[in-house]
């Protein structure tokens, strides 16, 4: 988690009663944030990855291959979508139903799967893109990582 600079609201927000365990949750938010946006990020360029092999599987003249990697290249330009639009546990000071660290570590839990199954993608599209199941590989692996939104956002939902 990374830190950011004390301002004058929080040095004020220290008198008052909840607000460090406020501060220390919107931290872990913003956190939460900016991994998804570099997730989003790797996916697209896995998806860039695929389009340029893509490219080279079409003057090859191998259209069955090209359809297979667009069947994943449609999968990871949709989950990239969800990713980067993914609810977060985002509570107000004063809201009746605010997200506790407890709960904020779960949805990091989450966000730690996705990681793992993001790399993965990376990874594969990187180092294997010319073989022919990394195709199914990578489709599986979004397919995955959507069941993983589905649940946190499901988790998410159960606090609003």
């Amino acid at each position: 988690m990374t830190q950011r600079r004390t301002n004058i609201l929080d040095k004020i927000g220290n008198y008052i009663r909840g607000y460090k365990g406020y501060a220390t949750r919107d931290e872990k938010r913003n956190t939460d944030k900016k991994l998804r946006d570099e997730l989003a990020q790797k996916i697209q360029q896995a998806e860039n990855t695929i389009i340029s092999h893509q490219q080279q599987l079409v003057n090859l003249g191998e259209m069955q291959l090209c359809q297979e990697w667009e069947i994943s290249r449609k999968a990871l330009n949709t989950i990239y979508t969800k990713i980067k639009n993914a609810t977060y546990g985002e509570s107000s000071f004063f809201s009746e139903y605010q997200l506790k660290e407890l709960e904020l570590d779960k949805i990091h839990s989450f966000d730690l799967t996705m990681t793992e199954r993001v790399n993965l993608i990376f990874f594969t599209v990187e180092a294997n893109i010319n073989e022919t199941m990394s195709a199914g590989l990578i489709t599986q692996q979004v397919k995955d990582i959507d069941k993983i939104i589905i649940d946190r956002t499901n988790f998410i939902n159960q606090f609003k």
